[in-house]
């Protein structure tokens, strides 16, 4: 819960939420490989490994996305 609550200080471009609705935005076009995902949002917004699967683990514990074998989608 810490992960998700910004603080003053922090970057708001790379919270948990903007980048969740970043993800979000690419998955309503189509699914995609786990690694390519990230490297598509990595072009977008400069983040770590772990702050990406920190914004997965949120939007999968949310119910938003789902997975597959290596594929992430958007839950319907």
């Amino acid at each position: 819960l810490i992960m998700i609550i910004p603080s003053k200080y922090e970057n708001l471009n790379k919270n948990v939420f903007v980048i969740g609705s970043e993800i979000i935005k690419l998955l309503k076009t189509q699914s995609y490989n786990i690694e390519k995902l990230y490297q598509k949002i990595k072009k977008k917004i400069d983040i770590s490994f772990d702050t990406y699967y920190d914004a997965l683990t949120f939007l999968w514990l949310s119910e938003i996305v789902d997975k597959n074998e290596f594929q992430i989608y958007l839950k319907k």
